[in-house]
């Protein structure tokens, strides 16, 4: 009885993980992609839905990833789709213009050439620039002109103030 309750208990012990996968939820699978017909002009535009992903879409319509992501203007190495986008697969076609020539036979009567004189066109006068007034520079537009003023200004004031700091602050003065 003991050799029997040891056998299950060891067969209960190694199969018991074999067990519980069979018990493991499974991720829902979607089915493959549904491919969009060409539009008249030839275009095709895939609807994204739920469960699409830029290499099924791809892989559905015989091209690469990176193809659709370059027509979509997207950055080629990306990977994401987003649904209830609409991505463009092929571009339309563009009519190409056929030449036909035609052979048509076009009867030339000589006619006598009439020379009219053409008018002279009347000159017309043309307004020339005038000068408008500007107000004279400010006092502070004259001394904080430019960066090079502003700078030096910024620096002697700056020694300046340091000068003072060592002077009144560092030399004591003896008592």
């Amino acid at each position: 009885m003991k050799r029997l309750f040891a056998l299950a208990i060891t067969f209960i012990i190694f199969l018991a993980p074999f067990a519980n996968a069979s018990a493991q939820i499974s991720t829902p699978v979607y089915p493959g992609v549904i491919v969009s017909t060409p539009q008249a002009d030839g275009a095709i535009y895939h609807p994204v839905v739920y469960g699409d992903s830029l290499w099924a879409i791809a892989e559905a319509y015989g091209l690469t990833p990176s193809e659709i992501n370059i027509l979509n203007g997207n950055a080629p190495d990306s990977a994401e789709v987003y649904a209830n986008t609409i991505l463009l697969i092929r571009k339309a076609f563009t009519p190409s213009p056929t030449v036909e020539a035609t052979s048509t036979a076009v009867a030339h009567t000589p006619q006598p050439t009439i020379s009219q004189p053409s008018r002279t066109v009347i000159p017309t006068k043309t307004a020339y620039p005038t000068s408008t007034p500007t107000a004279p520079p400010t006092t502070s537009q004259v001394l904080f002109g430019d960066s090079q003023r502003v700078g030096l200004f910024l620096i002697s004031t700056s020694l300046i103030g340091i000068v003072l700091v060592v002077i009144f602050g560092f030399i004591r003065k003896p008592r």
